[in-house]
């Protein structure tokens, strides 16, 4: 892409610190998401597990029926299934928005080696778990992806809710 004749190769870090609860910071580089990094998250089965529904019931029990005479349904989102595969997809979009958004800082180093064609989930699962091994806290993440959004522009109440419910407890399931 050219901007005023001239090739457009801007690349945007940023300095940020993160307050440690012994009272020193923790200075990291962080840079803005790529373009395609919500693609590349479909294309390696990183998805929103699908909301279930069940059969909508009257007063008494019986289903609920629409004109045509099929069951109504209705979304289920109290399904401890699906809350638990939820609360596993938004650790995986954390970890990798944090690993994508501090690729640029030189200081900080992941151990898991990205894999080449193998399993992306298992991958931010063990980012996940340096990171907990690291000692940062929900808040840490948070306020870490929430500096990745700033400085690429997404600040969608949607995007900061993935990185709202990071949650470090269901590390080892898959």
């Amino acid at each position: 892409m050219k901007l005023n004749g001239e090739i457009c190769r801007e690349r945007f870090c940023r300095r940020v610190a993160l307050p440690r609860a012994d009272g020193s910071v923790l200075a990291l580089t962080v840079s803005p998401l790529r373009l395609g990094f919500h693609r590349e998250l479909h294309l390696r089965g990183i998805v929103a597990p699908r909301r279930p529904t069940r059969v909508a019931r009257d007063s008494t029990g019986k289903p609920l029926r629409d004109a045509e005479g099929l069951a109504v349904l209705q979304p289920d989102e109290e399904n401890g299934e699906y809350l638990a595969e939820l609360d596993q997809y938004n650790q995986r979009v954390a970890a990798l928005v944090l690993v994508e958004g501090l690729r640029d800082d030189e200081s900080l180093e992941f151990e898991t080696p990205p894999p080449e064609n193998g399993d992306w989930r298992a991958y931010a699962d063990a980012i996940a778990a340096e990171i907990e091994a690291a000692g940062w806290s929900m808040g840490d993440v948070s306020a870490v992806c929430d500096e990745v959004f700033r400085a690429s522009n997404l600040l969608d109440d949607d995007v900061r809710e993935t990185a709202g419910n990071f949650s470090q407890a269901d590390v080892g399931a898959a």
